[in-house]
């Protein structure tokens, strides 16, 4: 059975978390879902430094974090969806170098990090008056959330199945979309027909 990996990403405030969970409730166990490896390691205690030594140390460690969970979901789960909350090349974005210094410092290049995902949906962080602060592992302003949006976008250029969820509007709607555009991928529909969803 073919495994559709499909990358959740977006700037902070996206609705990635209300997303995957109503993914989870809508295919239930016809899905895995890989966590986000930042969580999982900020919340372990992982430290959070703001010098380029920390910030290295950290994207490092949260890259081969999310690689190793991720290989685990392809190597070992029956389902043929597979749900990544975010991805590795996320970790450029908060790189404090260039792209090319990332990429030199996993030893990967581009082109294999975006092979690694079938389709990568972004959501856009919320307009200001709906910015969510109740995550207590999210320290960034909305001005500085979204900066990393942006910086997010720029990270996964080039990938040939990329579709961005946009905040305008009620944030039912956009979370409907994106679930109306997950299942048009899961029935095997085109990237052209998946884009107008996206619209």
């Amino acid at each position: 059975m073919s495994k559709i990996r499909v990358a959740i990403t977006g700037g902070p405030s996206g609705g990635k978390t209300t997303l995957i969970e109503t993914l989870k409730k809508e295919f239930g166990s016809e899905i895995t879902v890989v966590p986000e490896a930042a969580s999982i390691l900020y919340s372990g205690g992982f430290p959070r430094k703001k010098s380029i030594l920390g910030r290295i140390s950290t994207q490092r460690a949260i890259y081969f974090t999310q690689r190793e969970l991720e290989t685990i979901a392809i190597g070992e789960s029956s389902n043929s969806l597979l749900v990544f909350d975010r991805g590795s090349l996320d970790s450029i974005a908060y790189w404090p170098n260039d792209e090319d210094d990332f990429f030199k410092n996993i030893q990967s290049n581009k082109h294999d990090e975006l092979s690694r995902y079938d389709w990568v949906m972004h959501l856009d962080t919320a307009a200001s008056e709906n910015y969510d602060l109740s995550n207590p592992i999210r320290t960034e302003t909305h001005t500085e959330a979204l900066l990393l949006n942006e910086k997010i976008k720029m990270a996964w250029n080039g990938h040939p199945r990329r579709i961005t969820i946009s905040s305008n509007g009620d944030f039912l709607v956009k979370i409907m979309k994106a679930i109306q555009v997950i299942k048009s991928i899961v029935k095997g529909k085109s990237y052209e027909d998946v884009c107008k969803i996206g619209l």
